[in-house]
């Protein structure tokens, strides 16, 4: 008889998939009561869709502490932390109740580092989903988990297919340049099929600002487009600049809207992901050995003017190792990369962006949010209002393209409220440094 692998709790069989389920007190009785009366624990397993094991395990139950104990089965109580010294717990209700805005994460990393705690004490730090758990069961306002929200996104493609299907762009940040008062970032863009340098701008950084906004990487966007056509997609890693506070809120950028107004796919890639834009990646290196480690520089400009000499020789003087290019030049082996399929101007922007393009993707999007204590409920960089009465309630968030208003549906579905979207017009979208650090709010606050 062949036993299957152990499992502690019953396994419910569906189409060929097992899901794990608690096992009921009648279920368990059902075990006993069979395979007291002489049939097979296989048999058992099969006619009630459980693993072998775990008929065994119940009937091992009843056999070693009668039919009773297999009705009344004890539980363990899901908040408690079973194991945790004393010092630990009392440590984890002071620091909750001193800093009661620390979310769960937070709150463990300080017990982590904690100088109070003994080391055998931080290695008894129970993990992040039990601590929850146990803040829960003793708090009367438990923690509220993020909503989660269904935003859809640009699979990779696996690879590019001719000129200009796919860049990749990515920064060189924070270097330091012998000669130059301040650090730069540098962000530099690949064309991935012919290997072509499309961009390489260099932005000083000053006090106040410690890396780049989303405006200095649409205006650096422009100028490769200006210059080589707009691509079909670009791909970036989940930085700031370029997806805001997505990875948080799942409200896609201004930067993510206006490549989409402009018929491009914004691709971003896996995090700790690396290779997935590895291109770029590695000609950063191959940026920093030629540019920035050269010097010193008298001047930002005359740094730029080596980025841009630098970037034409290697793009029609040097011998790519590039698989595609087998040692020519990339614009040798690929000249019709010169010629962009899709021109550019920047004074005829507005012509070639196309709103409908952003309405169709905002309305794939599916978002959750919570109101707060005054009602209102945040959606990207606009505040919305649903009124006092309605303060705390979760809501379900689309974008209706018709009238381009966003829909909000309280979760118990008793209330529905529609306010026109704020910041989702063109001239926003396209003029982000005018744009991008204004808040706004309803006209019309809801009572």
């Amino acid at each position: 008889m062949a036993a299957v692998n152990s499992q502690s709790s019953s396994i419910q069989h569906t189409g060929g998939a097992f899901m794990a389920t608690a096992l009921p007190a009648d279920r368990r009785l059902e075990i006993f009561d069979r395979y007291r009366a002489g049939e097979t624990l296989a048999q058992i397993a099969r006619d009630l869709g459980i693993h072998y094991e775990t008929a065994r395990k119940w009937a091992r139950e009843g056999r070693r502490h009668g039919r009773a104990r297999l009705a009344s089965r004890p539980r363990k109580h899901p908040g408690l932390l079973h194991g945790v010294p004393a010092a630990v717990t009392e440590r984890i209700k002071y620091l909750r109740n001193e800093h009661r805005s620390w979310g769960v994460t937070y709150l463990r990393q300080q017990l982590l580092h904690d100088p109070t705690l003994s080391d055998e004490h931080r290695a008894l730090i129970p993990s992040q989903a039990s601590l929850y758990r146990y803040i829960n069961s003793i708090e009367d306002e438990p923690f509220k988990r993020r909503l989660k929200s269904e935003v859809p996104s640009t699979p990779l493609v696996a690879q590019a297919q001719y000129p200009h299907h796919l860049w990749q762009a990515d920064l060189k940040e924070k270097n330091r340049v012998a000669g130059l008062p301040h650090q730069v970032t540098v962000l530099n863009v690949r064309d991935i099929y012919s290997s072509v340098t499309v961009g390489a701008h260099v932005f000083e950084l000053t006090r106040n600002h410690a890396t780049l906004a989303g405006h200095q990487v649409q205006t650096a966007c422009r100028a490769c487009f200006a210059q080589w056509g707009l691509p079909d997609r670009l791909r970036t890693d989940n930085g700031s600049c370029f997806v805001a506070n997505a990875p948080q809120n799942g409200f896609p950028s201004h930067f993510t809207l206006w490549l989409r107004g402009l018929g491009i796919e914004h691709e971003t890639i896996d995090p700790g992901r690396p290779t997935q834009n590895g291109c770029v990646e590695r000609f950063n290196r191959t940026y920093d050995n030629l540019v920035l480690r050269d010097g010193p520089f008298d001047s930002l400009a005359q740094l730029e003017q080596l980025s841009a000499s630098t970037v034409e020789f290697l793009n029609t003087s040097y011998p790519s190792r590039a698989g595609q290019c087998a040692g020519r030049p990339p614009l040798t082996a690929h000249p019709q990369a010169a010629l962009p399929r899709r021109p550019y101007r920047p004074e005829q922007e507005a012509e070639l962006f196309d709103l409908g393009r952003v309405d169709q993707y905002l309305a794939r999007c599916r978002w959750r949010r919570r109101s707060d204590k005054v009602g209102k409920v945040s959606m990207g960089r606009a505040d919305y209002y649903m009124g006092r009465a309605n303060a705390g309630q979760a809501y379900d968030v689309v974008f209706d393209p018709t009238d381009r208003h966003f829909v909000f549906t309280r979760a118990d579905g008793q209330s529905e409220c529609r306010h026109p979207a704020l910041g989702l017009d063109a001239t926003n979208i396209m003029n982000a440094q005018q744009t991008e650090r204004i808040r706004l709010r309803d006209p019309e606050k809801a009572t």
